[in-house]
């Protein structure tokens, strides 16, 4: 449900290019990678309060100049590779 939720907000913003990515051995997938012009943002969701982004790291190290989004249950927190957003402020995010 939660995933779904983020979807409708992203549609949202009709800028916005939405896609899915999984490793081909199923090893890693994020929830979703947004293209806006230029910009490509992998984000990732969780509905609780668990907030390992073991996929989302992978994604972002292996491509450089990334900056991971994750969308949580939990506050604002910055990271050097992420950002976690409250669900409730993805429409002032993206």
């Amino acid at each position: 449900m939660t995933e779904q939720f983020v979807m409708q907000q992203l549609r949202l913003n009709k800028g916005n290019k939405i896609y899915y990515w999984s490793q081909d051995n199923s090893q890693g997938e994020l929830d979703f990678l947004i293209q806006q012009g230029e910009q490509i943002i992998p984000i990732e969701v969780k509905a609780e309060e668990n907030l390992q982004s073991k996929s989302l790291r992978l994604f972002v190290q292996s491509n450089e100049g990334l900056h991971g989004v994750r969308f949580s249950m939990s506050g604002y927190k910055e990271q050097t590779w992420l950002t976690n957003y409250p669900l409730y402020a993805i429409n002032v995010v993206v």
